[in-house]
């Protein structure tokens, strides 16, 4: 039976086999059982919309809603941009995907749920963002922080703290200027388009 999602699909469990990511990290990853990802990507069930974002945002993907007009100027930024992935330290990964594994298990510790939503997206960003030496230095401590919590979790405070740390560290790493970095494309998004 086709859905109407399995082009979403279909490009997800391409961009999880690009990535070398098993359906069971994919699961520690999201959320989601590995079952529901087998269905899901098989095409046996139609996948629910939260479903589908906690799946891309494991890969490091967004879905998004764009206007049709602009799908040309998307599709030229998104294939002449590099490949993030590519540039990330194995220590980065490791780190990131420690604190993704601890998640999994410990999202109750968090005062609240947007708290851990907030952490969950952060830690989403960072597994893809390329980061400074100084930066993994930070994230480095910030894993030592969450290993000395673990071991006398004295507060939440403390947990709150180390969340706001991912969440700064996300912040810079996401704004960062790379205006040197990333190619020119020919489409600029913010141009003003008068297409009927």
């Amino acid at each position: 039976m086709a859905y109407k999602t399995e082009h979403i699909t279909q490009q997800l469990r391409a961009a999880r086999e690009a990535q070398k990511v098993s359906q069971r990290e994919l699961s520690e990853r999201s959320g989601l059982t590995q079952s529901h990802i087998s269905q899901i990507e098989r095409g046996a069930m139609e996948p629910g919309l939260g479903s589908l974002v906690d799946l891309a945002r494991a890969l490091g993907l967004e879905i998004v809603l764009a206007p049709k007009k602009l799908m040309p100027a998307i599709r030229n930024i998104v294939e002449s941009s590099p490949a993030s992935s590519d540039i990330l330290t194995s220590d980065q990964r490791k780190l990131v995907g420690r604190l993704q594994r601890w998640f999994v298990q410990q999202r109750s510790a968090f005062g609240s749920h947007s708290e851990a939503d907030q952490f969950k997206d952060s830690l989403a960003l960072l597994r893809h963002l390329p980061l400074s030496t100084d930066e993994l230095e930070t994230l480095k401590e910030t894993v030592s922080r969450l290993d000395r919590w673990q071991v006398d979790p004295q507060s939440r405070q403390e947990l709150s703290e180390i969340a706001h740390a991912v969440r700064q560290l996300r912040n810079v790493a996401v704004h960062r200027d790379r205006d040197d970095a990333i190619p020119r494309s020919a489409y600029a998004l913010d141009e003003e388009d008068d297409i009927a």
